[in-house]
């Protein structure tokens, strides 16, 4: 399906424009509307391998200890829910690429731990979305396993993110 509505601002964010590409309706715009669209390169990145979870939420992780720690299991209960985990393929199989994992798997937010592994995964320009999904850079495990001004500020980018699930 093809929409073409003069109405409407030809500057449509990138996460609405995702969930119109899910939904597959394609948005024209005028000529003399558009948007030059700056490609960046992406650094080299080995790709994710996803753990089990269910609901919207991505986390990725520099690695699968992480996810499996306490620290992990403690922020699953915060959310009120199980989240997808994920981490670098470090291994011989090659792992999904970050914006295939979000459209086959429909998340609605990305969480990032650190800015490190957020800049190997974005280069410099991290973005504000991804498709559909929203991308939020977290503390890094690290530094929340031993400062606790890094948990309080997890906790405040969940609630701020709307991350947290109300049971």
């Amino acid at each position: 399906m093809t929409v073409i509505h003069p109405k409407i601002s030809p500057m449509i964010d990138g996460r609405r424009q995702g969930y119109l590409d899910a939904m597959g309706i394609q948005v024209w715009s005028l000529r003399d509307q558009a948007i030059t669209e700056v490609v960046n390169q992406q650094p080299s990145f080995p790709g994710l391998k996803l753990g089990p979870g269910t609901g919207g939420i991505l986390l990725v992780c520099a690695a699968d200890l992480d996810a499996a720690s306490k620290l992990a299991n403690d922020i699953n209960r915060a959310l009120g829910c199980v989240p997808v985990w994920a981490w670098p393929d470090t291994g011989s199989v090659a792992g999904v690429n970050l914006a295939d994992a979000v459209e086959q798997h429909l998340f609605i937010t990305v969480a990032i731990f650190g800015k490190a592994l957020a800049a190997q995964i974005f280069g410099n320009t991290i973005p504000h979305d991804l498709h559909s999904s929203k991308v939020v850079v977290l503390p890094d495990m690290q530094d929340l396993e031993s400062q606790a001004g890094a948990r309080c500020s997890l906790w405040k980018v969940f609630c701020e993110s709307g991350m947290v699930v109300n049971n």
